[in-house]
């Protein structure tokens, strides 16, 4: 039931023939994953939890920006720390509930997300 996979991944380190490749070129291409922005991917990093947001928010199309409140992050002392390119999907999944800072006052946004945050990211996401 995966997508059919017509080319190859755009990034320097996405080796052809690994488990993700076919995934990662999917993604690309349906512009949901962008890289770094120096022709990299990086498969082996570790996702951060505005990173997982993002990737949720483009996967659905979503353009919160026209629509979207970022007031709601105003509540968390480091919303000064989620990115420009984040900050659209951090408030969109703060807004929608999707997910929650790590304490009333910190959004954690630079930080890796958990197996358990991404169990609940999804679970809320697809219970929507």
């Amino acid at each position: 039931g995966s997508p059919d996979v017509t080319e190859a991944a755009a990034f320097a380190d996405v080796p052809s023939e690994q488990w993700y490749t076919d995934a990662v070129a999917w993604a690309a291409a349906e512009e949901i994953v962008e890289g770094y922005g120096d022709d990299s991917f990086g498969p082996e990093n570790l996702v951060t939890r505005e990173q997982a947001v993002t990737l949720l928010m483009r996967y659905e199309q979503i353009n919160y920006s026209a629509t979207g409140d970022k007031n709601v992050l105003d509540v968390y002392t480091d919303v000064g720390k989620v990115s420009d390119w984040a900050a659209d999907a951090m408030a969109w999944a703060v807004a929608e509930g999707l997910i929650q800072g790590r304490d009333a006052l910190t959004l954690a946004p630079n930080a890796s997300i958990t197996r358990a945050e991404v169990a609940m990211l999804l679970f809320r996401f697809f219970g929507k």
